[in-house]
């Protein structure tokens, strides 16, 4: 077997139980941000100190290894964060009791062997413990990112708005997932307008 068709099958062999999850720390951010770069235009440009400051507001900022390699993290923030992000400040002037999903990434080689839906299932658990009513994220309309939609829908997240962000250049569908438990999503009293407000999705 070709050296190539060898690697191709210990990509594809690669499980959930070959996987750490671990607490980020400042020596992970050379390989965050070199990852996070891979990811444009899906998730958005990082510098340095903006890693840095995402790191201090960050409520969960976990990476996954194989092998002492990483192959992917999650970065989530709580409403307490000081975050100018305008997909976040959307669900801040909604929800009261909500963990954001600020990005994601996934080392290419490694995608669809579950990594994703277990950093995604880890954070679930960690928010729920912590008396969270909902997971909030977006993802991409423009430019599609249709492995993303797939992806959302999969693990029970519902539309409850779009909008238009960097200055028109991206739609982004706003998604929220109740998590178990769960009452239901609490809204502010207020919505400002501008945008869609579908119902948001009961708790079943």
């Amino acid at each position: 077997m070709s050296r190539e068709g060898t690697q191709e099958r210990e990509e594809v062999e690669l499980t959930v139980s070959d996987i750490i999850l671990r607490d980020a720390t400042a020596a992970d951010w050379a390989d965050v941000l070199a990852l996070n770069q891979a990811h444009r235009p899906h998730v958005g440009a990082l510098t340095p100190i903006g890693l840095r400051q995402l790191h201090e507001q960050a409520i969960y900022f976990r990476l996954a290894e194989a092998t002492g390699t990483l192959v992917g993290f999650l970065i989530a923030l709580d409403p307490l964060a000081e975050y100018g992000s305008l997909n976040f400040l959307w669900f801040k002037t909604r929800y009261e009791r909500f963990v954001y999903i600020d990005r994601i990434a996934v080392v290419a080689a490694k995608r669809r062997c579950g990594i994703a839906r277990h950093l995604y299932e880890d954070l679930e658990r960690f928010a729920g413990a912590r008396g969270f009513d909902l997971l909030t994220c977006e993802y991409n309309l423009r430019p599609p990112n249709d492995d993303s939609a797939r992806f959302h829908g999969r693990l029970g997240f519902a539309e409850v708005g779009r909008q238009n962000t960097e200055q028109g250049q991206k739609t982004v569908s706003l998604q929220i997932k109740i998590l178990h438990g769960s009452s239901g999503p609490v809204p502010s009293s207020t919505f400002p307008g501008g945008d869609s407000q579908p119902d948001a999705p009961s708790a079943k």
